[in-house]
């Protein structure tokens, strides 16, 4: 008995916390080696955007719920301002065979702020979205983000993939400067 109530601290942590990794099935930037989904997007005649997308995996949150997380880097390399649309995000998760699993419900974007985030000619934003699971994360093999730029009356719609992959390293994307050390 002595023996088995030393061995559960060992067998407890080897569980650990349930955490999974994503990585993106979408072209990543050929001048960077992130990890993250990269797109070059025209919104109408003088929008335009490079975007990275990203995910840091599924975890259990503080208050014991699934949750995932979809992280995007917006960089407006038009001539007029262009808006990301948070009200227009969906996420859709699949199991083992592409089964549909329950919807996944929406919780943040971060930093706070509006549901439109307007960014500038030559800005750029970094924004991460969190969404509650309807399962625990190691049930997700499959995830796709919908989401959408617009400028004016001109939007862009854009499916970012997903695939559960345990073995890959979660993705700590940051703009190169902000990972450059000083």
């Amino acid at each position: 008995m002595v023996k088995l109530l030393a061995a559960l601290p060992i067998v407890l942590a080897a569980c650990g916390p349930e955490t999974t990794s994503f990585r993106t099935t979408d072209r990543s930037d050929p001048a960077e080696s992130t990890g993250a989904a990269f797109y070059q997007l025209r919104v109408g005649e003088r929008g335009a955007a490079t975007v990275h997308v990203w995910s840091n995996g599924g975890y259990i949150g503080t208050s014991d719920e699934p949750m995932t997380h979809v992280g995007f880097d917006i960089r407006n390399t038009g001539s007029r301002p262009i808006v990301f649309d948070e009200d227009a995000l969906q996420l859709v998760v699949t199991g083992k065979s592409g089964v549909p699993l329950p919807a996944t419900k929406f919780v943040t974007v971060t930093p706070l702020g509006p549901a439109q985030v307007t960014i500038a000619p030559g800005a750029s934003s970094l924004l991460d979205a969190y969404y509650q699971l309807g399962v625990r994360p190691r049930t997700v093999e499959a995830m796709r983000v919908r989401w959408s730029l617009r400028a004016g009356a001109d939007t862009a719609e854009q499916i970012t993939s997903f695939v559960r992959d345990d073995d890959y390293p979660v993705i700590d994307y940051r703009p190169a400067i902000e990972r450059a050390p000083s």
